[in-house]
């Protein structure tokens, strides 16, 4: 059989001697479709590589440019790929490296930075301020495109499992009368009625009533639309201009994201880059879908301020006098006190002030 294989064929075999360029390196050749492996030598002569079984006998000769070195990956065997599917492995990776390539390679360079050493230190360094740098700087704005990509279902959901903890651990059923009810309900109806229709379409705006004693005279939003009164908002105050007002500002937070935002931003950059990548893994769920988070938080003072004016405007062209919300950011001022707006919102005779001045300017 050997008579009729060719000096360059694959498996040629011969025992004349070759000048050696390079000191080879030891390892094990699999022949293609063969299951054995043969202890092999590989080395570099001129152009050419060749794989020595004995020291002496010829296995493989071909020109350097027809095997291919794979990346090192680990601490796992380098792998030499001939052009009939020969394959050698070696743990001398650095040398085989020299021998194919002649020089080292992005890879091999990779590969070395992955060893431990003082050098290693710096990197882990340097990827913690990456790391913070992102946080700091680049937060907002991975955040700004997880809420983009969030689905409308998603937010359904959201806002289905943040009323079912809330109804556990801080609400009471209404004891709102129907009429009271039916009569916030229209005015709820009028204002969204008013939004544009990008501000409709990707949220299920309702309004809920619930009976919750540590929160006081209280509304609050949801980032699928859900905005809750609490009894004591309509029992205290028996003014439809303030009722206008604190819905067309919950209203507002649900339109302007301000909920999702504040959600996505409090738990990290980890969900905000699994929303994008499409990967909410079971953590990732329970936090977005039992609400808990939600629960915790509060909006910004710059969200606070942005649906005072949206809020405003909505209740002005509905036909209700922004005075409403002006008296209740008194109140909130004087009488507030712990458990009550404060505890959900910042308040503040600041607020009732620029909505003054935005009333004066339409």
């Amino acid at each position: 059989m050997r008579s009729e294989i060719s000096k360059a064929s694959t498996w040629a075999c011969r025992s004349e001697p070759m000048r050696q360029e390079h000191p080879g390196v030891r390892g094990r050749a699999h022949p293609p479709g063969r299951s054995v492996s043969l202890p092999m030598r590989l080395e570099r002569r001129g152009d050419r590589i060749v794989l020595i079984e004995d020291g002496r006998t010829v296995w493989r000769d071909v020109l350097a440019d027809d095997v291919k070195l794979d990346p090192p990956l680990g601490r796992t065997a380098r792998r030499v790929t001939f052009a009939d599917g020969t394959l050698f492995e070696t743990e001398e990776s650095a040398r085989v490296e020299e021998i194919i390539g002649g020089r080292r390679s992005f890879w091999n360079r990779l590969h070395g930075a992955e060893t431990f050493s003082p050098r290693l230190v710096g990197v882990v360094l340097a990827a913690f301020v990456g790391i913070y740098l992102v946080y700091r700087y680049g937060l907002e704005l991975v955040v700004a495109v997880a809420v983009w990509l969030t689905p409308p279902i998603l937010l359904q959901t959201i806002d289905s499992g943040t009323m079912q903890t809330m109804d556990v651990v801080l609400f009471e059923p209404s004891e709102l009368s129907a009429d009271d009810q039916a009569r916030l309900t229209e005015m709820h109806g009028e204002l969204v009625a008013l939004l544009p229709e990008d501000d409709v379409t990707p949220f299920e705006h309702r309004l809920l009533f619930r009976d919750a004693p540590g929160m006081g005279p209280n509304a609050m939003a949801l980032p699928g639309g859900t905005v809750v009164v609490t009894d004591a908002l309509v029992k205290e105050f028996d003014d439809p201009d303030l009722h206008a007002g604190v819905i067309g500002h919950e209203i507002a937070h649900v339109t302007e994201k301000h909920g999702l935002t504040a959600l996505y931003r409090s738990i990290g950059i980890y969900v905000a880059v699994a929303l994008i990548a499409g990967d909410t893994g079971p953590i990732l769920e329970d936090v977005l879908l039992e609400g808990n988070v939600l629960l915790s938080l509060s909006h910004s003072r710059a969200a606070e301020r942005e649906a005072d004016q949206v809020g405003v405007e909505l209740a002005m062209e509905a036909g209700y006098d922004p005075e409403g919300l002006i008296r209740f950011f008194e109140w909130v001022d004087e009488y507030g006190g712990d458990g009550g707006f404060y505890s959900t919102h910042p308040g503040g005779l600041e607020r009732a002030d620029a909505i003054r001045e935005l009333r004066d300017q339409r």
